[in-house]
């Protein structure tokens, strides 16, 4: 199912996130959107949107350590972001 809201979308990359993480191959265009929608939600974007202009070509000139620095966010933003949803629909962890 592929949601409309940004909340439905950014739960969509909630999970899709917890995939990559749990894959055993490396997955980092993958990766590197989920960030990129990260960060539109924390901007207040509309997510719809923000994933229709999604192009990898964004990434061109972030230095690594940049890149580093931003997962490395993201994981934490993620993290609470899955707690905050455990908690909101009542599953005990």
């Amino acid at each position: 199912m592929v949601s409309t809201s940004s909340e439905g979308i950014l739960t969509e990359y909630l999970v899709k996130y917890g995939a990559i993480c749990a894959s055993e191959r490396d997955r980092p265009s993958e990766l590197l959107e989920t960030l990129y929608i990260a960060d539109c939600y924390r901007a207040g974007q509309d997510l719809r949107i923000a994933r229709q202009h999604y192009d990898t070509g964004m990434w061109n000139g972030v230095s690594a350590s940049e890149l580093d620095e931003r997962l490395q966010d993201l994981s934490s933003f993620m993290a609470t972001l899955a707690r905050d949803r455990l908690a909101m629909y009542g599953v005990k962890h």
